[in-house]
């Protein structure tokens, strides 16, 4: 049984039968209190797609560490190295039950386009972390429906190219609650289309397969 569970943003938790990983812990999910922290458990794992604080904040992983007797943080070299800056240790190699791609964070409006590791927990879900560029999903496909580098319409075309079982939201934290609800009304639309079961998944929600 898996439990995907998602905080805010960009960050879920994902409990299967071998533990709880943690994907993209964001300064947005530590910051403003949406979610109670202390909900999501114990957690064996983090899996950081790229560098940028609103997937990564040294302060939220800090607390992981320090109420986990063993968590291991997993990212890129160049996340590796932004971490090193706060004292936090990154394995930069692929865990066992894991798959990745290594791609490109999608151009931002500063002209810029980091590294970003994709990350699938084989079997169940793939985090693309902020690029259209992954080539095969889980699954699941997290799918980041409101971001400055792309629009819904790139977004939805990515995923009916990928052509996942169902489809769950991330990066939308700047839309209200309103907003969120008429972006997954669409995205449920369209890729119905094609198949795909849109999973809305509102912060602090959570579904089992």
């Amino acid at each position: 049984m898996t439990t995907i569970k998602r905080l805010t943003d960009s960050c879920l938790v994902v409990t299967t039968d071998d533990g709880a990983t943690l994907f993209d812990p964001g300064f947005h999910t530590f910051e403003n209190e949406a979610v109670d922290l202390a909900t999501i458990g114990d957690i064996q794992r983090v899996l950081v797609t790229h560098e940028h604080g609103d997937h990564v904040s040294p302060d939220f992983l800090k607390w992981v560490l320090d109420r986990g007797d063993d968590v291991t943080v997993y990212g890129n070299e160049a996340v590796a190295a932004v971490l090193a800056e706060a004292d936090i240790e990154v394995a930069t190699d692929v865990p066992a039950g894991t798959s990745t791609e290594d791609v490109l964070h999608e151009t931002t409006p500063m002209g810029t386009a980091p590294p970003n590791r994709a990350w699938t927990i084989d079997g169940v879900i793939t985090h693309p972390g902020d690029s259209y560029g992954p080539t095969r999903t889980a699954p699941v496909l997290a799918l980041g429906l409101l971001t400055p580098w792309g629009s819904t319409t790139k977004t939805l075309a990515f995923a009916r190219n990928l052509a996942p079982q169902q489809a769950i939201p991330v990066h939308d934290f700047y839309l209200s609650e309103g907003g969120r609800e008429w972006i997954n009304s669409v995205a449920k639309h369209v890729l119905a289309n094609d198949g795909i079961e849109f999973v809305k998944l509102d912060w602090g929600e959570s579904f089992t397969l």
